[in-house]
């Protein structure tokens, strides 16, 4: 029977990023569990790789001042490209609501450390993109080090470093069931085998769901959110 310490279920960009950091913290025996016969045919292979600081909330805030600066240095740290390209992210306001909402980003974003993200004026915005249609903008926010990664590239970086530091990625192979006891999760069981873990990390993106279910827990459902912003 398999051991592993961790099992982390999905071998899309987000398990192979958890698979890259766990083993470049020192954890020897990551095992990925991935049930196609390639990484990446989930949202991975559909994302349009966008990366950006300029959010409203501290969590996604502080994830991408985490994130940022790692993919600027991502071939440097693991010998792999992601190919990132900061060629800025623009938001635009048409009304003095949706400026407001960038007004309070900005200050939000500000304060937790992002240094180069700046308000623009309707002109300034005309003159930076003589290209836009704009004569309906009053003012925006401009993040120069938002950009693009390719998603695939980041992908198999992460989980080739993280192979070739001891961690494990079983591909072809489907998650069957989750199996436990009073203090929790004891073994994964596949389509390969039983795996013996006390821990799981849930990264199938569209199908964690039917994994969770697996193992009893049920996700709430999401409502979309309105409100006067752009994200």
């Amino acid at each position: 029977m398999k051991t592993a310490e961790v099992v982390i279920i999905g071998g899309g960009i987000v398990g192979s990023s958890i698979a890259y950091h766990l083993t470049a913290n020192g954890c020897r025996n990551v095992l990925v569990i991935e049930r196609e016969s390639a990484q990446g045919k989930g949202s991975t292979g559909k994302s349009m790789g966008g990366v950006r600081a300029q959010f409203s909330t501290p969590v996604s805030i502080q994830m991408s001042l985490y994130s940022i600066p790692f993919y600027a240095s991502f071939e440097e740290r693991l010998g792999y490209p992601c190919d990132y390209r900061p060629q800025g992210y623009l938001f635009c306001a048409s009304t003095d609501q949706q400026m407001a909402y960038l007004r309070t980003n900005h200050i939000q974003q500000v304060k937790m450390g992002l240094e180069n993200v700046d308000l623009l004026a309707g002109d300034e915005i005309r003159k930076m993109f003589p290209q836009l249609r704009s004569d309906d903008i009053i003012g925006g926010s401009f993040c120069s080090s938002d950009g693009f990664v390719d998603p695939y590239s980041a992908m198999n970086g992460f989980m080739s470093w993280a192979a070739d530091h001891g961690a494990t990625l079983w591909k072809n192979t489907e998650v069957t069931g989750l199996t436990s006891d009073a203090a929790g999760i004891t073994s994964v069981e596949t389509t390969r085998g039983s795996v013996t873990t006390l821990k799981v990390v849930n990264c199938a993106g569209a199908w964690a769901a039917g994994v969770a279910a697996l193992a009893g827990i049920e996700f709430a459902r999401r409502t979309a959110a309105t409100h006067a912003g752009p994200e």
